[in-house]
């Protein structure tokens, strides 16, 4: 009498897990993808893939444009809007600062199990060329000085890469643009986030080589001031 309830479950959780992968891919695609590109991607049927999709439209987390693409819908941003709220209204504010006081991009990230995911992002109030990540931008694997940050934290190994040698030397880790051509920037954890909930990760990045030591003060002194807004509020 167990068995057909227990199959029930499995494949209940086989479509959250799909749904889950499909929003995931087209976050990944903001211009939208055709049904044989999701079905290849996924690695599912069109019959399965078209009731989750059905399901995600009605609720406005999917929209089908005129050209028979998927795209994410409307209600994704009060998806994301949700999730910001549980940070303090200073956030954006510290992020601005420091951003203007140092002439560079100013991003704060989350880190889950090993996925790190931009949260808020600040361009400097001057004109020039700047780097954006938006909300929700998963960052790209490899020695990115926000992943050297999130490193830092760990033990200690004898096998240990410099660049995360140096970052718990320092306080903050440098990236020095070997993942992402032309993105140099450095990056420190913000105390005490990761005690009760993801690791947030402050991070400075520009187009250009810069001397680290001309922002590390200013760099730090923001993750204090999110430490208080966030952990300690």
């Amino acid at each position: 009498m167990q068995v057909p309830e227990q199959r029930a479950e499995a494949k209940v959780s086989t479509t959250v897990e799909r749904a889950g992968a499909l929003l995931r891919l087209l976050a990944q695609h903001p211009q939208g993808l055709g049904i044989t590109h999701l079905t290849r991607e996924l690695r599912t049927q069109r019959a399965p893939l078209y009731r989750i999709l059905q399901a995600l439209q009605s609720h406005g987390l999917v929209r089908r444009n005129e050209r028979k693409q998927y795209l994410l819908g409307v209600a994704t941003l009060e998806l994301a809007r949700a999730y910001s709220s549980q940070f303090p209204t200073g956030v954006e504010a510290i992020l601005a600062a420091l951003a203007d006081e140092t002439g560079m991009t100013a991003t704060l990230s989350s880190e889950d199990d090993d996925v790190l995911t931009t949260i808020v992002s600040k361009t400097p109030r001057t004109n020039g060329e700047h780097v954006f990540t938006p909300p929700g931008f998963r960052h790209p694997s490899g020695p990115l000085s926000l992943r050297i940050a999130v490193q830092a934290l760990r033990p200690p190994r004898d096998d240990d890469p410099e660049e995360v040698q140096e970052a718990r030397r320092l306080g903050y880790a440098i990236g020095r643009g070997t993942v992402v051509q032309s993105r140099y920037g450095v990056s420190a954890v913000v105390p005490g986030s990761g005690e009760s909930g993801a690791v947030l990760v402050l991070s400075l990045v520009t187009l250009r080589e810069f001397d680290h030591r001309t922002v590390a003060e200013p760099l730090l002194r923001a993750v204090q001031a999110l430490s208080h807004a966030i952990v300690r509020s």
